[in-house]
């Protein structure tokens, strides 16, 4: 079984999130009954196959993050302005080029990561992603979309061409590792991508905490369990 790199990105300042990080910093910011970066986290920790977790972080969380016992780097952020810059950031500091998975501290899902895995194994792709149907056309141009018939992908798109929006974690493999635009490294490898059809929060901003909040709160309220995931296909190009 190939031994997988889990890297998880603490280092934003979470601008969106307007005066709410002027009191704390956005991977502590609580969903319901913890920070934010502890669903990702989670997910990481799951996975059979990811055998190792950095947490990519800056000065001002570093202390408190090294407390999950996972290590932390303290990035350069006149080097690191996405993930695939920070995962060539942490490749530059560890020197460890294992296949990586890429996990952002704001997002929200039941996604396991051991099936965006087995998709990465099994059709051996550069990067295996996951990708949702967003009804919000104002929330895809926060976020990468991915257009499933030419396999290209827009990051922040003025004018989204699909609704399909790119969803966290990435797969990537031991080529892909340099610095530079997201979707400039999605287009020149090769990607394989599962469709996912269960819950998903990105906490950019207030109304999407606030969302996640009631959300999670209700769920939890009416079941008691967490939310379903479903995983409908799979493609490759």
């Amino acid at each position: 079984m190939k031994s997988f790199l889990g890297i998880l990105f603490c280092g934003g300042r979470g601008v969106r999130l307007g005066t709410i990080t002027e009191y704390i910093s956005k991977p502590f910011v609580p969903v319901y009954d913890r920070p934010v970066f502890m669903y990702p986290l989670s997910q990481l920790e799951a996975s059979r196959q990811v055998s190792d977790i950095v947490i990519l972080t800056n000065d001002e969380n570093d202390a408190k993050l090294r407390q999950t016992g996972c290590r932390t780097i303290i990035q350069d952020d006149a080097q690191v302005s996405n993930m695939f810059d920070g995962l060539a950031y942490v490749r530059k500091v560890t020197g460890d080029s294992r296949p990586a998975v890429l996990m952002p501290c704001d997002n929200i899902s039941e996604i396991v990561v051991d099936n965006v895995i087995d998709v990465f194994e099994d059709e051996k792709p550069d990067i295996a992603i996951s990708i949702r149907s967003v009804a919000s056309r104002e929330k895809l141009r926060e976020m990468g979309v991915f257009d499933s018939e030419t396999g290209t992908m827009e990051y922040r798109p003025e004018n989204p061409k699909t609704r399909w929006g790119v969803i966290a974690p990435y797969v990537v493999s031991q080529e892909v590792g340099s610095a530079g635009a997201t979707e400039e490294i999605i287009n020149s490898h090769r990607v394989s991508w599962i469709e996912y059809e269960g819950v998903w929060f990105d906490i950019g901003d207030p109304e999407s905490l606030a969302l996640a909040n009631s959300a999670i709160l209700g769920h939890v309220r009416e079941q008691n369990t967490g939310p379903e995931v479903g995983i409908s296909r799979r493609n490759c190009i």
